[in-house]
């Protein structure tokens, strides 16, 4: 099995102006050797450039391989289409924080009217966090210099062949090989499609295997669908939780909010119908001006009321694929 690692550029930074001005990639074997190795470059469909050159690179700090008068010599991406679109036919494609390389390809792609390059990918940096959790400091830049690597920043296809250099590197020093990080963790492809896209998950994060949590971003987004998916009823009693509470870990809340529904009840963020207000056992403050009718109970009795059994926690597997693969962005 063949590898395509990809990195591109964009002259603007955008991803919806047809500024994709550069695409580079190196193919390697089932081994992750390097076979060979391009970059391509685009006269790109903006007037202007805002990244890259020499006027911009005091605000941008970012300075391209070539000059513009180069780009502006070169071929427009759809001259160069069928043979970038040839380089994914059949490989799986590997990058480095991948989600502006793959918006700046189908951005090209639906500027020149041409049909959206389907593949499945594995995001490097992606892997790297599974691997190293805590770690903050996970640029492309960063990581090639703590392992030793060499980085040509904005040559895309240097950035390409530096990416694998570093997927080769950790995976080296934690004692795996691709496959085997893929099997352990769980790791799905991110596949892009016609009708759009959607990245990497891994299992091992969905079940809180080797102490990997969904980042607070995730969580935030996927109790907010939740939220959005529950059904409303008029005419049911209408539990509230105070702001306190719904700081709490999200698999608790969905465990409580599923118990309230299976009681016949309904879940609504407003104090001003709620019939029901539930607050920490230890919160004295900050409780809102509640209608008369309004029940005030402590958390621990509204557990008792509705069942709650401690660690029989929302079963959220089934929830959280279904998220994950729901596309990113309609093509």
């Amino acid at each position: 099995m063949e590898y395509l690692v990809i990195d591109t550029e964009s002259c603007t930074g955008q991803t919806d102006d047809g500024s994709l001005c550069s695409f580079g990639y190196a193919i390697c074997d089932e081994n992750l050797n390097i076979l060979t190795k391009e970059d391509i470059i685009f006269n790109p469909l903006p007037k202007k450039f805002f990244v890259g050159d020499k006027k911009n690179f005091k605000r941008t700090g970012v300075s391209f391989a070539y000059t513009k008068k180069e780009f502006r010599s070169a071929k427009k991406f759809s001259e160069s289409y069928e043979k970038i679109k040839d380089l994914f036919s059949g490989r799986l494609v590997l990058g480095f924080s991948m989600v502006n390389d793959i918006k700046y390809i189908n951005d090209a792609c639906r500027k020149f009217d041409l049909p959206i390059i389907e593949y499945e990918f594995l995001d490097i940096q992606f892997i790297y966090k599974l691997l190293f959790p805590t770690q903050t400091s996970i640029g492309l830049k960063t990581l090639c210099e703590k392992y030793g690597g060499e980085f040509v920043a904005h040559r895309s296809d240097e950035d390409a062949a530096a990416s694998l250099n570093l997927l080769n590197s950790f995976l080296k020093s934690e004692g795996y090989t691709l496959n085997s990080v893929i099997e352990k963790y769980g790791i799905k492809c991110g596949k892009n499609e016609a009708d759009g896209y959607y990245l990497n998950y891994s299992e091992a994060v969905i079940k809180k295997q080797y102490g990997l949590t969904l980042t607070k971003k995730v969580a935030n987004a996927v109790y907010s669908d939740f939220l959005h998916q529950l059904p409303q009823y008029r005419n049911k009693t209408k539990v509230a939780f105070s702001h306190k509470i719904e700081k709490s870990d999200i698999d608790y809340l969905r465990t409580l909010i599923e118990l309230i529904y299976k009681e016949n009840m309904t879940f609504t963020h407003d104090f001003d119908i709620c019939n029901i207000y539930v607050k920490a056992d230890d919160e004295t403050e900050n409780i809102p001006i509640l209608r008369k009718k309004t029940k005030i109970l402590n958390l621990s009795e509204f557990e008792r009321t509705v069942g709650y059994e401690k660690n029989n926690y929302y079963d959220d597997e089934l929830f959280l694929k279904n998220y994950f693969t729901e596309k990113a962005d309609k093509n």
